[in-house]
């Protein structure tokens, strides 16, 4: 084998191994490096991890038992490609770890996108083709921690995968400190919701006829060691891993606290949007737990309405179908966000039992607009109108697209033409007077 093997008899060195391949697994592996780093300059090393390609079909195909044999195979035929200072681990399934010397790296590439591995069936022989995708990482400085050979180049895999989509990729600085960034962000946040980092803002929403004040976004905003952290670095991290739902909840308890305090204080709330997001459906309670929270709180429900987003997925679109209709039974108001964008806006509009559509600020972000522009968005809006629901343009910020949607007939605006979101205080003030 090449690089380090772990045959030496000992116990410990066989649970270091993986029970099909024989390679070191991901503790075996990490101690390979080690040594090797200790005996070697390492940034001469470019850390790899791959995925075998297709797999499930060749499963499918011939079975896991012979599927196994395939991955033996394959992983013969790589260490057998690979020098004796250069060192191959196998994870599990189909994805294996590589260090290979920065020379070979092309090479290496180049031999991972085709192995031709032959497997005998009842009819001959089968001769497959198998190749993989690549996820690199450069080593350019001593390693501090060895495991960052496997969760570095993971990086750069997962990113492969399921961003670029592409066969190889190599980690950068940004990728790895976007990840790093959002590691951090995962383990502060359950302390964070203790502690009431997150504040909710509040961006108006305005009758531009009579420039009043008449409802409002709330936004969520997580302060830090006195510094805000922007929404678009904490919620993608925890819309991956389904935490989100948690922060959505929370969200609304303060908007419910917040709408109780000023009725007690003899200011008269407006409707409060909040927003729940589409791994929030995966939740079957959704719908049920909102109501809870609403009613705990003592306040109308009139004062609070449920905004989600329209869907570009079939299977999520009947998801919120589901969970609206839930909402709607339980007299909870619901809004649609970015109208428009979605799966099937007039699906939409036949399906969901809502109360409010929120046109989507591409048909506004534009500095001309077209007849066609104009045509499609009376018709939504009179369709909207007829079936009862109340219509609102968000991402307005230019007195051209305020007249352009009141020329559509749409009249309740939200956008920095008004106002941005608002911390407590200086929405309190906008509730206290109401008009522009």
């Amino acid at each position: 084998m090449s690089g380090f093997d772990g045959h030496n008899g000992e116990n410990k060195n066989e649970m270091m191994l993986h029970y099909l391949t024989g390679l070191p697994n991901a503790g075996g592996y990490i101690m390979a490096v080690g040594k090797l780093a200790a005996t070697s300059d390492i940034t001469k090393y470019t850390a790899f991890q791959f995925n075998l390609k297709g797999f499930g079909n060749i499963n499918q195909r011939y079975g896991m038992d012979r599927g196994n044999e395939i991955i033996k195979m394959v992983a013969a035929k790589i260490r057998k490609f690979l020098g004796e200072d250069e060192i191959l681990g196998h994870l599990g399934g189909d994805t294996f770890v590589a260090m290979v010397k920065n020379d070979n790296q092309i090479k290496f590439c180049r031999f991972l996108h085709g192995i031709e591995v032959e497997l005998p069936t009842e009819n001959g022989v089968d001769k497959l083709k198998i190749s993989s995708t690549i996820g690199l990482w450069e080593i350019e400085n001593p390693l501090n921690d060895m495991g960052e050979v496997i969760s570095n180049s993971s990086v750069a895999l997962q990113y492969a995968k399921h961003v670029v989509h592409q066969p190889v990729v190599k980690a950068t600085a940004d990728m790895l400190s976007k990840v790093s960034m959002q590691k951090t962000i995962l383990e502060r946040y359950h302390q964070a919701l203790d502690n009431r980092e997150f504040l909710v803002f509040y961006q108006p929403k305005v009758d531009s006829r009579t420039k009043t004040l008449v409802g409002a976004e709330g936004l969520v905003r997580w302060i830090h060691d006195g510094e805000m952290v922007s929404p678009g670095v904490f919620i993608p991290p925890l819309e991956r891993n389904g935490e989100i739902v948690l922060l959505d909840y929370y969200v609304l308890k303060r908007a419910c606290e917040d709408i109780k305090n000023w009725i007690d204080q003899g200011i008269e709330p407006v409707p409060i949007s909040v927003n729940f997001s589409r791994k929030d459906l995966l939740d079957p309670d959704l719908a049920e737990n909102i109501d809870k929270i609403i009613n705990a709180s003592g306040i109308d429900k009139k004062y609070i309405e449920a905004e989600v987003t329209e869907t570009v997925d079939e299977q999520e679109h009947g998801e919120l179908a589901t969970f609206i209709s839930d909402l709607y039974m339980r007299d909870i108001k619901t809004a649609i966000d970015d109208f428009g964008a979605g799966y099937s806006s007039l699906a939409t509009l036949r399906e969901f039992q809502v109360h409010t559509l929120k046109i989507d600020r591409s048909f506004i972000n534009t500095e001309d607009f077209s007849w066609k522009d104009e045509i499609i968005l009376t018709d939504i809006i009179h369709m909207a109108k007829a079936l009862g629901m109340d219509v609102i343009t968000e991402g307005v910020e230019r007195q051209d697209q305020v007249d352009f949607v009141n020329k559509v007939g749409c009249y309740v605006i939200q956008g920095f033409f008004y106002d941005r979101p608002l911390p407590y205080d200086d929405f309190v003030n906008r509730l206290k007077n109401k008009q522009y």
